[in-house]
C-alpha cells in the first residue's frame, strides 16, 4: 500500500482528514503519477508514525485557476482566498514558474480508517 504525507502542515492536515473536514488536495501534475480511483493508501505523521487510511474516490487533471471555492471547499483548509494563497506559495517552492495555468491534480478520497485509534 503506497504511503504518503502532504506536503505542508502535514500534521494540520492529518488532523483534518481525521475530522472529516478534508476530503480533498492538490497536487503536481506528473502523468506517471496519477491517483487511481478506489486503490487506497496510507497518510504518515510528520514522524512516520502511520496517521490512517484514505481511499482515492475522484481526481480532475486541470489548470490551478478551474479549482473554484466548491472544489477547495473540499480541502476543508479555510476559506478560497486563503487556500489559493497557501496552494500558490506551496508550489511556488517546487516551481518558480508555477502560475493560475500550471496544471494539477485535485484528487477526492474518503478516509477508510483512523489508525491512531487503538482497539
Amino acid at each position: 500500500m503506497k504511503k504518503w504525507s502532504f506536503g505542508i502542515d502535514n500534521d494540520i492536515l492529518i488532523k483534518l482528514v481525521l475530522e472529516g473536514k478534508k476530503r480533498a488536495t492538490t497536487s503536481n501534475y506528473d502523468k506517471n503519477e496519477l491517483p487511481i480511483i478506489g486503490e487506497q493508501s496510507i497518510i504518515l505523521f510528520d514522524n512516520g508514525e502511520e496517521a490512517c487510511i484514505v481511499e482515492t474516490l475522484d481526481y480532475k487533471i486541470l489548470k490551478f485557476k478551474d479549482i473554484d471555492e466548491s472544489l477547495s471547499n473540499l480541502e476543508g483548509e479555510g476559506s478560497y482566498d486563503s487556500w489559493k494563497e497557501n496552494h500558490i506559495n506551496f508550489f511556488k517552492k517546487y516551481d518558480s514558474d508555477f502560475n493560475d495555468d500550471t496544471i494539477v491534480v485535485f484528487e477526492t478520497f474518503k478516509l477508510k480508517k483512523d489508525l491512531t485509534k487503538k482497539h
